[in-house]
């Protein structure tokens, strides 16, 4: 008999909070939010001055010991400043060097040895030259199909494939 009457009021309890949750879920649904709306209160904000500098009324004493002993101590307000001049001189810049007179015109595979032959516009003569092949002073290092690692000069240069002209 005791355990039915605990049976009884635990159902009870599990009816009541099940019932609050599907009247919650109901009434969120429908959108009646009446109660959840907050009250709008009109307050007036003052606004922060974060440009106003303030005026710095510190000032630092170095008139401590040497916690070592090495120096003696000196009055730091008397010391003259000594303005430093520095004198700075211009750095050249290189000049840049002017790649434009060599274009990459393209490639083609010669059909015996299975070797790139790279098209190349050298002051406007066309050359044919392959990899390690020097011309006009104009190395041809790597082939890369989409374009090529050349030297001139001892400097080293990656040009890419001209388009090509409609």
């Amino acid at each position: 008999m005791k355990n039915k009457k605990v049976t009884y009021l635990l159902g009870l309890v599990v009816v009541i909070v099940w019932g609050l949750i599907i009247y919650r879920i109901f009434d969120a649904a429908t959108g009646s939010d009446d109660a959840a709306t907050p009250v709008q209160t009109n307050i007036k904000k003052e606004a922060y001055n974060d440009f106003a500098i303030p005026k710095d009324t510190s000032h630092l004493l170095l008139n401590y010991r040497d916690p070592f002993g090495i120096t003696q101590q000196k009055d730091t307000a008397v010391l003259p400043v000594k303005k430093m001049v520095h004198r700075i001189s211009p750095i050249m810049p290189k000049p840049v060097f002017n790649w434009n007179f060599i274009q990459y015109s393209g490639y083609i595979r010669n059909p015996a040895s299975k070797k790139l032959i790279t098209l190349i516009s050298i002051n406007g003569q066309n050359e044919m030259l392959t990899e390690g092949e020097v011309k006009r002073q104009v190395k041809l290092i790597k082939n890369m199909h989409d374009s090529i690692k050349i030297s001139y000069n001892g400097k080293i240069k990656y040009i890419t494939i001209k388009p090509a002209a409609l």
